[in-house]
């Protein structure tokens, strides 16, 4: 067997044999991530180090806590069948029994969990319901506009405010949304100062005076470049709407706020244009950019006075119909633990290890929740300060795969664990093996991957470093490598004949590979499952950059006979007969 399948032998044995050392294990994809997760479990529970319900294992989607749910307890039943060692089989036998009591599932159902254990402490109502994103969403909407009949009724709607800054209520709801989304996050006011409109309408009108004997007076024949056409705007918003209204005026800053392209030949000379190009980027350094910073920093302030209760309002009308959403399921969790040093110890003995598992997805609010229970100080308010308990936290991610910052993880916050784990004496440990992929992918992969990582401490802070693909499967004998689908030139390079051509050739290599033509590297999990070496539809996944062809696709699949699934495509409704139903 290749060497490479013992170059992280050290590191796995470290998982199930140093039961009392936290860790945090990177593994790529493929390296047996989960697998990991569930032996550092069963190992726990045959040393005796915790019983089933000390544990707790969190993961960041259903689907994957019921996967690892299903894969704890069918090899919890192996491990069973096959431990020799009396004591160590009568603890799994224990737990086997016991099952049900172990907390396997989502952050936000184990936050659930705490807060119905100890509501009183965080004045919640016991039954409080959780809400699913659609839910909360419906909620909102409703919140939202009963806020601004509320606001109307008593008087007190800023609505005249708003204007005077040229918004309106509804230019201002998706703002409420995602504020709503990160109640975390503290929302500042802006400047009550006024900008000096005078002045500026002023400078304005000054520096178009200017332009209006540079600019070419007529279209030129091949038309406008980009610096023309934000110079003419200009120009007929002057003419045609002067600016006495400040809110035109600003509208116009705003205008001129771009790096409009210049064409040198759509000028009288080339000289002109580029002194022109000079001229403009001088006044947007000099006047333009600063009043703009001035404007908004006053609207932003009008905003601020608009959103604040509207939010405190969703808030309140959250709890008094004890809903909470997902946001407020970790945010009273990590209040809960923060502020009640009894609760906190209360958990900290009842969950004795916690496992993570996709834990570069982790958001700020989730570390502090998790450093919480398992910090050695349970009186202490700063998480950052916070010390994981010798083997109490066992966390599994892959860096290279923080992906999900618009959901709040971000790479700083597990650089930030990390560090903590380091200082705490435990230790971070690589899993670099992959059993999923070929040699020939990885000789692909790897110099991709090198260009785009690297090991540079400038950069560490910001994203992953380079870990270059290990693989063990030569795949001798089956069909392996990356290949490319060529496609002659098209006239006109009209994209609907080109997707005809692509989707037919894949189709019909499907349809090929099917008939018993390619045989495929089999796992042995694959083979346990039934699957033979021959290819069959299910093996082959076609990945769209837009879904808006792909039921181009699905019909030449169709075509040929071949079963497929579609994901997030709208073939389904776009067939004749499902057209025909809508109408």
């Amino acid at each position: 067997m290749d060497k490479l399948k013992f170059s992280d032998a050290d590191a796995r044995r470290k998982i199930i044999s140093d039961l009392n050392t936290t860790f945090l294990v990177e593994a790529g994809a493929g390296s047996g991530k989960t697998k990991s997760l569930v032996d550092r479990m069963l190992s726990l529970l045959a040393a005796g180090e915790c019983q089933i319900h000390n544990i707790a294992a969190v993961t960041f989607t259903r689907k994957a806590a019921a996967e690892l749910k299903g894969r704890f307890q069918t090899e919890l039943e192996k491990t069973v069948e096959v431990e020799k060692k009396s004591e160590s089989r009568e603890r799994l036998v224990q737990a086997l029994r016991l099952l049900e009591q172990s907390f396997i599932g989502t952050i936000h159902s184990f936050c659930a969990k705490l807060l119905r254990e100890r509501p009183i402490e965080i004045a919640l109502d016991p039954d409080f319901e959780e809400m699913e994103e659609i839910e909360n969403s419906i909620f909102r909407e409703k919140c939202w506009h009963a806020f601004i009949d509320k606001e109307k009724e008593e008087g007190r709607f800023l609505e005249k405010e708003l204007e005077n800054v040229g918004l309106f209520p509804n230019d201002l709801k998706n703002c409420f949304e995602t504020l709503s989304d990160y109640p975390e996050v503290k929302f500042k006011p802006g400047n009550d100062k006024q900008p000096d409109y005078k002045s500026l309408r002023k400078d304005l009108e000054l520096f178009l005076l200017k332009a209006q004997d540079i600019v070419p007076k007529y279209r030129p024949e091949k038309g406008y470049d980009g610096l023309q056409s934000t110079m003419y705007s200009c120009f007929l918003r002057q003419k045609n709407l002067g600016f006495k209204d400040y809110r035109i005026l600003m509208e116009t800053y705003e205008i001129l706020d771009k790096n409009p392209g210049l064409i040198q030949n759509r000028w009288p000379t080339a000289e002109q244009g580029k002194e022109f190009k000079e001229m403009f980027e001088a006044f947007q350094e000099s006047t333009v950019r600063e009043a703009l910073r001035e404007w908004r920093e006053y609207r932003h302030l009008k905003v601020y006075l608009f959103l604040k209760p509207a939010l405190e309002f969703f808030e309140k009308k959250r709890l008094t119909h004890a809903k909470l959403n997902f946001q407020d399921q970790l945010l009273f969790t990590s209040r809960l633990l923060r502020d009640n040093h009894k609760v906190r110890e209360y958990f900290s003995s009842k969950f004795t290890h916690i496992l993570v598992d996709e834990f570069q997805d982790t958001d700020p609010i989730q570390a502090e929740m998790l450093l919480y229970l398992t910090g050695e100080d349970t009186k202490e308010l700063d998480w950052k300060k916070l010390r994981p308990r010798a083997g109490s936290l066992f966390l599994v991610g892959d860096p290279k795969q923080s992906i999900f910052r618009f959901r709040r993880a971000d790479i700083d916050i597990y650089n930030l664990v990390k560090e903590q784990i380091i200082k705490s004496g435990g230790e971070v440990l690589l899993l670099k093996t992959n059993f999923r992929s070929l040699h020939s992918l990885r000789d692909w992969v790897n110099p991709v991957m090198r260009s785009v990582f690297d090991d540079k401490d400038s950069n560490k802070q910001y994203q992953a470093a380079y870990a270059p693909l290990e693989t063990i499967r030569a795949g001798e004998g089956t069909f392996k490598g990356i290949y490319k689908i060529t496609i002659p030139k098209q006239k006109r390079n009209l994209e609907k004949t080109i997707v005809d051509i692509d989707s037919e050739r894949i189709a019909e290599f499907i349809s090929w590979a099917c008939k018993d033509n390619i045989e495929l590297d089999r796992t042995k999990e694959e083979i346990k499952e039934g699957l033979v070496a021959k290819a069959q539809p299910s093996d082959f996944l076609i990945l769209l950059r837009y879904r808006k062809k792909m039921d181009i696709y699905a019909r030449a699949l169709e075509k040929k006979d071949i079963p497929f699934e579609i994901t997030g495509g709208d073939a389904f409704s776009k067939a004749e007969d499902i057209r025909e139903i809508v109408n």
